[in-house]
Parts: C-alpha cells; structure tokens; sequence
C-alpha cells in the first residue's frame, strides 16, 4: 500500500506540478534557448600564466529545428568571451554552425549535442567568461556568465584542479585525441581516464601523489617526483585504467607536497550505469535514502551485503516498484531521487542533510505541495509553522520551528513510513 501511495504522489506531481507555489522551488525559469553548458577547464603554463579552455555544448532540445527535405535543420550563432575584471576583454570567438538530423526524435535530445571550444591565455587574476547561444530561426538568444578566479595561484606551490580526458577524435584543447570532461556519469570508459594535473611550484624538489577511493578500496599510483630549477610550472598525467573504474562512484584524490608544504585536490568521478538515476553517484547513499519507502524485510536483506550484492540489491528493489518495467527508464526511481537530490539543496540543515529533516521526508514522499501557509513571525505568538497542503491527496501537514533557525518539525509524527 505504502509503494502504490509514492507511486500515485509521484506520477500525479507530472501533471499538477504547474500549480505549485512559485516562491517554493526558487529556481530561474530558463527557456530551452539558455539551456546550453559553459565549462571551463585550466591548467598551467608558465609560473605567470593559466590556459583557459572554455567549451559551449548546446543539446538539440535548446534549439528550433525546421523541416527540410531531408530531415530536420536548426542553425545558430554561439560565441565564448572571456573578460578582466573591469570588464575589458581579453579574447572571443564566434561560431556559426548548423546542425542537420535525420528524425524529428533527435531534435529534442537532451543528449546530443554540438560542441565548441577555445582556449585563452591569461594571468593569475579574476576574470568573468561569458558564452552566448543566438537561434536564428527564432531569434531567441541565451547568455550565461561564470565567474573564474585564479588568484590562489600566485602561492607556491600551488595545485590546480585535475582535468579528465576521454579518448574522443579531435582536437580539444589538451592533447590530439583527448576530450576533456566534468566527471560525471561518464560514458565510455573502455579506454580508461587520464587525469591532468598542472600547477606551480618554487626552485627544489616536489612530489606529485595520486590516490583511488571507492567501494572496491583505495589505489595509490606510483608518486612523480621532479625537480625545478627556478619557480615554476608544471604538469604531468595519470592514466586510470577500467579495471579500476568498475564502481558507481570513484573519488580522486591529488598531494602535492614542496619544502614541508602540502597542496591537496580531490575530484569525484561518477560512471554511468543502465538502470540506475542520473540522481545516484553512491549506492551505500542512495540505499539509506530508500528509508522511508523501504519494507522490513528489505531492510533486513542490504544487512552485510557486499558492494557488487548491494548493487544487484538497489536494481531489484527498484524493479519491483518500476511503473514501465518494459522500458529501460525507470520513472519512479528517477523522481525519487531527484526529489532526494532538491530536499539536500533547500532543506538542508547544519547538522543533518536535507532529505533526513521532517521536510525532506514528506517533499520526497509527495512532492510539491500544492499550498504553503506560513505564519508571522511578529505575530503575538513567537512559534512559527508552515502548513502543507496537498488537496490532490487530502492530506496536510504541520511544521514547527523549534528554535527559530528554521528547523522545522512536523508538528504531529507521522506514522506512514518506517523512519
């Protein structure tokens, strides 16, 4: 009773989420036009300078495709800047590109995309890029800004942040072959990762170490160990083999060390999984966030169970609450933990995370309420409480401020899950 109860708030948020208190999920609402990515990878190049390599990648869906003859044509105009800041530039290219496809089904793909890309050479300083989308058949145009700063730099030594490249054919910016990527649910990894690793260093010797953390256990590299005979730069490269990229989640973890001095760095390097949520980088995680929808019985089965038994664990108990198991997209899982993942972003208290607080629980257990009433906390009464109503299910729930620094609780425990 209690899944068919998730399974009914889940699949009716699709339909009456429009009807929810805007001031509750505050989040911009972007057109499909601004929806592209800006990503700026760096790495060291003398003791005064940085390259900056700034990719634009712009999914189909962001653009307007037309019907053609043979298939379906979007055409844009896409430019990286990158200025001082005093808002002086410093560089900027412009491309005009068009994309073609074959089926009207890849004009709304979130996952293909067009890429551009472009490095620029800059000094230890604050700087603003700035990439900007143009359709030009709707004439819509998306801007997004990031703001880089590369002052902590100017100590030594210094560690900058590890970049991962796949092998993909082109050139991106790093090595003839090598494309850079974010890390996460990385597809692909057949060809293993490369993980460059740049930064500054003062005259003498310096050690480079790098370290594996996942549920297989840790894996130290061989240290590189260099000396430079004046201040400064230097990069070098690991290779991660596949055999050591066979968890859901892999930490990364970079020392440097000069002179008693130690710089560290860490990356976390998720892999995609068929069958698992985009929303899920640890199943040990992701198995204590199953709680409030969990039976006794599977509670007792994950007790002691090794990583590659936990993992076969999660997709069955998720096999039994999937709504189209005759798809490989499970669409309960999904709003599961993308419910899970908004609760750690805007419930999330000091000392515990969002999804563990009352209002996590009940978010993720039905979702958007469909009215917020909040009290006032200049009222005669120093208690303050937000009401939940959800009218779709006739249910409301009352929280409490218990000490004023919004640590809400429900008011009256509720009793339809196991916590």
């Amino acid at each position: 009773m209690r899944n068919l109860i998730l399974f009914f708030s889940l699949v009716t948020l699709l339909w009456c989420d429009e009807q929810m208190d805007q001031s509750f999920r505050r989040k911009k609402n972007w057109g499909n036009i601004e929806r592209f990515s800006l990503i700026p990878f760096a790495k060291a190049k003398s003791i005064d300078s940085i390259v900056v390599t700034a990719f634009i990648e712009i999914p189909f869906y962001t653009l307007q495709f037309v019907k053609i003859p043979s298939g379906f044509l979007a055409s844009y105009e896409t430019s990286i800047a990158l200025n001082d800041k005093d808002g002086n530039q410093v560089g900027r290219k412009t491309w005009i590109d068009s994309i073609k496809v074959s089926d009207y089904e890849n004009t709304k793909s979130t996952i293909r995309n067009k890429k551009h890309n472009v490095s620029f050479s800059v000094q230890k300083k604050k700087y603003v890029l700035v990439g900007e989308l143009y359709d030009r058949d709707t004439r819509k145009k998306g801007i997004r800004e990031l703001k880089l700063n590369y002052n902590e730099y100017k100590k030594l030594p210094s560690l900058m942040a590890p970049v991962l490249t796949l092998k993909l054919p082109g050139e991106w910016g790093f090595e003839s072959g090598e494309c850079p990527t974010l890390g996460h649910r990385i597809r692909g990894i057949d060809d293993g990762v490369s993980v460059h690793i740049s930064g500054f260093v003062g005259k003498g010797n310096y050690t480079l170490n790098m370290q594996l953390e996942s549920n297989m256990g840790k894996t130290a590299f061989d240290p590189i160990t260099a000396i430079a005979d004046t201040q400064s730069s230097f990069q070098h490269k690991f290779y991660i083999a596949p055999e050591h990229l066979q968890s859901l989640r892999v930490t990364i973890f970079i020392k440097l060390a000069q002179k008693g001095k130690i710089v560290k760095k860490e990356k976390v390097l998720t892999m995609y999984k068929p069958g698992i949520s985009n929303y899920v980088s640890d199943l040990n995680q992701a198995m204590k966030q199953m709680k409030y929808i969990l039976g006794n019985q599977e509670r007792l089965e994950i007790k002691g169970k090794n990583k590659k038994e936990m993992e076969n664990l999660f997709l069955q108990f998720w096999k039994k609450r999937d709504p189209t198991p005759e798809t490989g997209y499970n669409e309960l899982m999904e709003e599961y933990f993308g419910r899970v993942a908004y609760t750690n972003e805007y419930f999330d208290a000091s000392w515990r995370p969002g999804w563990e607080t009352d209002l996590g629980m009940i978010y993720i257990l039905f979702g958007t309420p469909d009215e917020i009433q909040r009290t006032n906390p200049r009222s005669s009464s120093s208690a303050v409480y937000q009401i939940w109503y959800y009218y779709r299910i006739n249910k409301q729930f009352v929280f409490k401020d218990q000490n004023g620094f919004g640590d809400y609780r429900l008011d009256t425990p509720f009793l339809g899950v196991n916590n």
